[in-house]
This record gives structure tokens, sequence and C-alpha cells, in this order.
């Protein structure tokens, strides 16, 4: 009887062990450089973006995502205006034997900042905004495998919100995995 209990102790801390083992946190940081056109409140321009991100491995199949985006930081006849953004995603994977395909979904606090030449000739002035945006994100990606922890992000990202504001960014990035 002790033998059986043995081997069923054996088998339950075996199973514990690779229950245990699946669930060990995964943690990586990303930086992305990339290209994007947006529209805000009647406005539109394309202009090169960069982000950077943390993610954390919830499930075997699922991360959760938090990152800053900078938009744009556009300069044109007096007019000046620049957006950024932090989002909260969650991104399902789909993983082969060359990388992962994934796509994300995620609230994101865009601001838009923006000084504009407004007054007449003979009295010229400036007015400016600073604007606080919600906003859904949406994306879809590959992450490619260079080695055990590297991987090179090919991603595109979607962020529509308040204000007729919408910008669609096409990136490129690198993804280290710290483990």
């Amino acid at each position: 009887m002790k033998q059986y209990l043995w081997i069923a102790g054996a088998l339950v801390a075996g199973a514990l062990v690779c229950f245990k083992a699946e669930a060990a946190p995964e943690n990586y940081g990303l930086v992305s450089v990339g290209y994007t056109d947006f529209e805000f409140d009647g406005g539109s321009d394309r202009e090169v973006a960069y982000s950077v991100a943390y993610g954390h491995k919830i499930h075997r199949q699922w991360y959760a995502e938090a990152g800053y985006l900078n938009l744009f930081d556009y300069s044109d006849n007096g007019a000046e205006a620049e957006g950024e953004a932090l989002y909260l995603a969650v991104l399902g994977k789909a993983s082969s034997t060359t990388g992962e395909l994934f796509y994300k979904l995620g609230v994101a606090r865009v601001d838009v900042a923006a000084t504009i030449p407004c007054g007449t000739e003979t009295a010229s002035a400036s007015c400016s905004f600073d604007n606080g945006i919600a906003a859904g994100l949406i994306g879809l990606g590959f992450d490619y495998y260079v080695s055990q922890n590297s991987m090179v992000r090919f991603e595109y990202t979607y962020i529509g919100g308040e204000d007729s504001f919408s910008t669609n960014m096409l990136s490129l990035g690198f993804r280290y995995n710290f483990n």
C-alpha cells in the first residue's frame, strides 16, 4: 500500500512540476520603429513613429502588453503637432517553428498637442490645444525567431478614437525575452 501511495505522490508531484514549468513567467521588452499615417480633427499626415513596450506571458497562448507609442511629431507652415499614446493590450498567439503569429486588442490613451497660427496678417497669434483621447487598438503581427531570446517583430496596428482620431502604423521591431 505504501508503494502505491509513493507512486501516486510522485505522479502528482510530477504533474505539479510540469504545470509550474508551463506557468513560469515569460517577460519581454520590445523596441520598434515604423511608419504611421494619422487623421485628427480634419488634418492628416504621414510620419515616422517609434514605440517601446513590456510584455508578460499570462497563459501559454496569451500575453499582456503595456507600451508607449510616439505616433507623430509634425511641423509645417507654423503649425506644430505631436501625438503619443500609452496602451494596454492582450495578445493572442499561435506558435510555429519559425515564430509566433499574433493579434492584439487593447485600449489606449492618446495625447495630441498642437499649436497653429490663428491670427490675421496685422495681428498674428497662435492657438494651442492639448487633448487627451480614449481610443481602441487592434493589431496583427509576426514575431520571427532569431535566437532563443531574440525575435524580430513585423506588426500592423490601427488606433481609432474620439474626435475622428485614427492612425495606421506599420512597424519593424526587436523583441528580447527575459528569462
